[in-house]
């Protein structure tokens, strides 16, 4: 099953759920959001999403694995998070995320981000 216009976020922060749930619709596209690694990891193998989106503050434990399952089906994916956890962003791009960014300027692109991600898909 492909989803072409769905994106697919481990978000745990229900403002940030709201705006990617609303971003996407603009966009003409879905956002399905899970709360475990393990559910995200079987969502990127039965819908292929067009995009995943990590929030670094609600990663549990077996999210490099989720992290890896996108990389191996060859999805983009992004992480936002404070921009004073260094570490979580070094972890994050360590693991294969291709870009994560400071909650403030993920609230700025979002839509430009999204709709990149779309475009692509």
């Amino acid at each position: 099953m492909t989803a072409a216009k769905t994106i697919l976020a481990m978000v745990s922060n229900l403002m940030y759920s709201v705006k990617i749930r609303e971003a996407a619709s603009k966009l003409g596209a879905t956002a399905a959001f899970v709360e475990s690694s393990e559910e995200l990891a079987n969502k990127i193998r039965e819908i292929r999403p067009s995009l995943v989106i990590f929030e670094l503050s609600s990663l549990q434990p077996g999210w490099q694995e989720a992290v890896q399952a996108a990389k191996s089906a060859g999805l983009p994916m992004i992480a936002y998070g404070p921009h004073v956890d260094v570490k979580a962003r070094e972890e994050a791009l360590q693991a294969g995320i291709d870009e994560v960014y400071a909650n403030s300027k993920f609230n700025l692109e979002l839509s430009r981000l999204l709709e990149d991600a779309l475009s692509q898909a």
